[in-house]
């Protein structure tokens, strides 16, 4: 039961998943294969900027650009945006130690090249595929992938035609059914069992945290049916909005709460009565991850 909450919160790192029901998968080109080896060893590269810091090291902004699978002027202005100190070299040369390289992959994210795609293509990617359930609009993945609402859709419509990302209508509960277009990854395609080494290297920039909901969100309406509007209000009713998401086991809602309850909510209805053993040690496990408990 907790794993399958973790995967619904996507906090889950990209896995290779059985293939997808249906469809016809092409084969991997060479091109793929080839790309994939190159870029192997420039991601295996970015990630020890990310994560080894050695101040004896430093880099230009073009070294930096290159390790973080971005463009000179763009590192140039992420460090004017930090305010980071960095030291020159008597030609005027940027001196950017491992440590502000760090900070500077946190700010703008890791990228590793892949010959074959664009920035945007890789970006888009590791969104789909840390989104194990899929993502039902342009924009959502667009706002995962940090890439604007316009090049996701042509990353998206590339991605398809290749055979990497399968596009299929839904009927989706959002308060009511509603048909949508849901966006997944062929995780069982030739492509994507090339790409999958090199995309779980993509480290997204920070987002900054969105404020807490204050009361249950239409898309989860229908979870709420015959409850009056008061009780939607987490002020309030917070204890009595988390043993509904317990009781529905509906995956949105549990990811939903996950992020906006407190802890206390989930504390208080695990001592609820009525609730399964496994609902109340998920309960538990809630409270426990919530980061703001109260």
């Amino acid at each position: 039961m907790c794993v399958i909450i973790v995967c619904t919160v996507e906090y889950a790192r990209a896995r290779i998943w059985p293939a997808e029901l249906g469809g016809e998968q092409k084969a991997a080109s060479p091109a793929w294969s080839s790309g994939v080896t190159w870029a192997r060893q420039t991601g295996s590269a970015a990630a020890r900027v990310s994560g080894y810091h050695n101040d004896m090291d430093t880099y230009s902004l073009a070294a930096a650009a290159r390790a973080l699978g971005t463009s000179a002027p763009r590192v140039r202005r992420a460090v004017d945006r930090l305010g980071m100190p960095v030291k020159r070299a008597a030609s005027g040369v940027f001196q950017l130690t491992s440590r502000q390289v760090g900070d500077l992959a946190r700010e703008l994210g890791v990228t590793p090249s892949v010959p074959g795609l664009s920035r945007v293509d890789i970006r888009v990617l590791a969104a789909l595929s840390r989104s194990p359930r899929g993502v039902a609009s342009v924009r959502e993945a667009g706002r995962r992938a940090g890439v604007t609402p316009t090049a996701t859709a042509r990353a998206l419509a590339r991605l398809t035609s290749d055979g990497l990302v399968a596009r299929t209508p839904m009927m989706l509960a959002r308060g009511r059914a509603a048909e949508t277009t849901v966006y997944r990854l062929r995780f069982g395609s030739p492509q994507w069992l090339a790409l999958a080494p090199v995309i779980a290297r993509v480290h997204m920039p920070a987002r900054p945290g969105r404020a807490h909901a204050t009361r249950v969100p239409p898309h989860l309406l229908h979870l709420f049916w015959n409850v009056a509007p008061a009780q939607l209000d987490i002020a309030s009713s917070a204890p009595f909005i988390a043993r509904r998401l317990l009781t529905s086991f509906d995956p949105d809602g549990l990811a939903w709460g996950t992020v906006n309850l407190p802890a206390s909510a989930w504390e208080h209805a695990a001592a609820a009565r009525g609730l399964e053993p496994a609902q109340r040690a998920l309960a538990h496990n809630l409270a426990g991850y919530e980061p703001h408990a109260v």
